[in-house]
């Protein structure tokens, strides 16, 4: 009875000695879905009959869920039950107490499964009933919170899929990918999977990630700041050109552009106080996200604080006029670009 990780979680399942109850949750809904599968395989086989395995959504009565996991297995040792982003927070007070009173004896033959691909409970409000059911769960059977991996646990992924592809990718490149497409798990293993296809054995390259890999949204306004960084005015406007095809609203280019170079502030101001990387993440709260201070830290150098506090008033000008003017709101994001371009060649003054 506990609260599992990962590598425990694997080692439970390999050992054929499984609980009774388990739920599975976390921000990281790929592997989420993995290992619910994993451990329904593990409890049923990869073929479990319909009288062995039973699945059930959120609009299932807890009554169907309780007769189903206290029936006998027919053709395994086993019967699985799982039951995916069941809404906990709806059930009445006398259901909960139900729910509790039932998972506290399950059927020795019967592993009960509570799935969340989708659904997150709110670890901020410890009162809410899903959250004291993943409390009550720790004790009664045993749970798995997958959270978002960090940079270096994702490059590692990505290499460990090429090289279960049988191609090779360096630990830069794998970095690229993570740039291009974002940190979502699922994302990252289709994109993986289509270069390797492309790869056919061989490496992923740069140049076969810069051609394959589809941008999101984020990644693409990140690319317009690199542009802006190097002072190339033409790949910053197709990089423009490309959002607004794409109808990226205005306002989400700026927002997501001030964050990038508020970003390289941080990491200038880091950088002049000796502070690492991984401390401006936990300063500012950057979680799984600080892979984009690495970025930020090497287009910093080409700023000086004082130039980075100008391109911010720059900013800030364009934020104004979009939210109080009827200015045309992509004539006003193609003149920031302007100014922005211009302070890098001017050394910083827009």
């Amino acid at each position: 009875m506990a609260k599992l990780n990962e590598q425990s979680f694997r080692r439970e399942l390999s050992s054929d000695k499984l609980n009774n109850l388990y739920v599975i949750y976390g921000d990281e809904k790929y592997l989420v879905r993995k290992y619910t599968d994993a451990l329904i395989s593990a409890a049923v086989g990869k073929e479990a009959s319909e009288f062995d395995l039973y699945k059930f959504n959120s609009e299932t009565p807890l009554e169907s869920i309780f007769d189903a996991a206290e029936q006998l297995p027919m053709f395994t040792e086993r019967k699985c039950v799982c039951v995916t982003d069941y809404n906990i927070n709806s059930l009445s007070e006398g259901d909960y107490k139900q729910l509790e009173a039932f998972c506290s004896d399950i059927a020795p033959s019967t592993v009960l499964v509570f799935s969340m691909p989708t659904l997150m409970p709110d670890n901020k409000k410890k009162s809410s009933k899903l959250s004291k059911f993943i409390t009550f769960s720790e004790k009664a059977g045993n749970t798995l919170e997958l959270k978002k991996l960090d940079e270096t646990a994702l490059r590692g992924r990505i290499i460990s899929w090429c090289e279960k592809r049988g191609c090779r990718i360096d630990r830069n490149n794998a970095y690229e990918i993570i740039s291009c497409v974002g940190n979502d798990l699922n994302t990252l293993k289709n994109e993986t999977d289509k270069l390797c296809a492309y790869a056919d054995g061989g490496e992923i390259t740069e140049e076969i990630i810069k051609k394959l890999c589809i941008r999101n949204t984020e990644s693409n306004i990140y690319a317009l700041s690199d542009c802006i960084a190097k002072n190339d005015f033409n790949a910053a406007y197709r990089q423009l050109d490309l959002l607004f095809e794409q109808n990226q609203p205005p306002e989400m280019i700026l927002s997501i552009l001030s964050s990038s170079f508020i970003d390289m502030y941080r990491m200038k101001a880091a950088a002049e106080a000796g502070k690492s990387i991984n401390e401006v993440a936990e300063d500012f709260n950057y979680g799984r996200r600080s892979f984009l201070l690495k970025r930020a830290g090497t287009a910093a150098a080409r700023y000086s604080k004082e130039s980075l506090r100008e391109i911010f008033e720059a900013i800030l000008e364009a934020d104004i006029k979009l939210k109080s003017t009827r200015a045309d709101s992509r004539i006003v994001i193609e003149v920031l670009t302007a100014k922005l371009l211009l302070a890098v060649k001017r050394g910083g003054r827009v």
